[in-house]
């Protein structure tokens, strides 16, 4: 007979130190720009938290497109411009942070079909090319993860993928870009559109280059996301009705206060089995909705459908919280088991996309009575709510109304009156016609 005999005092420490023993996570890196930087010093800085998770990131190698004369300054272990060198180091993850499209989609492309995990920022990649690349990662029992894409502080992108009675919504109405809601934000105050840009752009809200944030491309590009994760729909960002922000005046966010809301950044779409209504812009928000409450950089998303209305709110972007989704999404894929890569449904393409029959923010410039431009407006079928008037301007609140006749009736003031009519598309309180 064999009697074993078993130190009860050393057990437990020897336990505890092989629980605590943290795998190396080795990363390569797609990009050293403000997001990959970040990314970078946040992998640096953040080994001892991420330990008791049970991986230790480093980044084995990072491609930029430009090496010569450069320095990862401890950044990385390897800096190159070659793609093929950064193929060559093994590596467990890939973090692209390139922006763009074209070359993303090659590199990620390729990581994704040598079977290596792929996390992303890259809202443009991921609304061009996200079920394709999803796709080649569920054929290569790999995975393509793109939290930091949409809304990157509030973490909810991967949960409803994953949970698809929770991600039942049929429609969704969002404030989905961080500099344009600071930039209407400051306008409240009275600043001028130029001046409340300059601003963000001082404070690194904004790009010296601000064009996709103010024309509305970028949330277009969030909402095409949106709207394929819960509508299973493939819509191209260039397929949905925007306008950009600059057609907003200081005198029309105080003329909005005045009706009780506020002027926001709205990216909204409504789906059917048959039809798809969408539109990007700037909007009348009714003081009782949600997103009235949402100023500054922070975003705000509200969706509807067999649950119920939900609501969420958070920091939309910046390179700290970016690079903090990023390696959140790293630190998941780390702690599976395995590969988890949920089958999406398949989506479909529609052949259009029009905009939804809403009520209205009216802006008329130049015009007679009140009385006389209600009797306008009730000839092409548009009731008027509210009424006020500031200075030459007369605002409006109206009805729900189809947008081909609330832009006939704004030409025809327009040809009237001149230049300076406006319409903005109003998220009314619910029963006020």
């Amino acid at each position: 007979m064999i009697t074993t005999v078993f130190d009860g005092a050393a057990a437990p420490a020897t336990l505890e130190a092989d629980a605590c023993l943290a795998a190396t996570c080795r990363i390569g890196l797609l990009g050293l720009g403000n997001v990959g930087a970040a990314f970078a010093r946040l992998t640096r800085d953040a080994g001892s938290r991420l330990a008791s998770r049970g991986f230790t990131p480093i980044i084995s190698s990072a491609l930029v497109r430009s090496s010569r004369g450069r320095s990862s300054a401890g950044l990385a272990g390897r800096l190159t411009d070659n793609a093929d060198v950064f193929f060559a180091e093994p590596v467990d993850v890939v973090v692209e942070a390139l922006g763009g499209v074209d070359a993303a989609y090659a590199l990620v492309r390729r990581a994704l079909d040598r079977g290596i995990p792929v996390v992303t920022a890259n809202k443009s990649l991921i609304a061009a090319h996200g079920d394709e690349l999803s796709r080649l990662a569920r054929r290569r029992a790999t995975a393509l993860r793109y939290e930091a894409s949409c809304i990157a502080g509030v973490p909810f992108l991967g949960t409803f993928e994953r949970r698809p009675f929770a991600a039942s919504v049929s429609w969704v109405t969002a404030i989905l870009n961080g500099t344009s809601n600071a930039i209407l934000s400051a306008m409240s105050s009275g600043a001028s559109f130029g001046a409340a840009l300059a601003d963000a752009q001082r404070l690194g809200y904004a790009e010296p280059d601000s064009a996709m944030d103010v024309s509305g491309r970028d949330a277009a590009e969030k909402l095409a996301i949106l709207v394929r994760l819960f509508g299973a729909i493939t819509a191209a960002p260039s397929s949905l009705p925007l306008a950009g922000i600059d057609v907003v005046q200081p005198d029309d966010i105080a003329a909005a206060a005045a009706f009780g809301g506020a002027i926001r950044p709205v990216a909204h779409a409504a789906w059917s089995e048959s039809a798809v209504r969408a539109f990007v812009g700037p909007a009348f928000v009714d003081g009782a909705h949600p997103l009235a409450r949402v100023g500054g950089v922070t975003n705000g998303v509200v969706m509807g459908g067999d649950r119920g209305v939900q609501c969420y709110t958070g920091p939309g972007a910046g390179p700290d919280v970016t690079a903090a989704t990023l390696m959140d999404d790293v630190a998941e894929l780390m702690g599976e088991r395995r590969v988890r890569v949920p089958a999406a449904p398949p989506a479909r393409t529609v052949s259009s996309i029009e905009r939804p029959d809403t009520s209205w923010f009216l802006r008329l410039s130049g015009v007679g009575r009140d009385a006389d431009v209600a009797d306008l407006l009730g000839s092409y079928g548009i009731w008027c709510t509210r009424l006020s008037r500031r200075g030459d301007r007369l605002y409006a609140l109206t009805c729900c109304a189809a947008s081909e006749r609330v832009t006939a009736a704004m030409r025809a003031l327009e040809a009237a009156t001149g230049p300076g009519v406006a319409a903005l598309p109003a998220l009314a309180e619910a029963g006020s016609c």
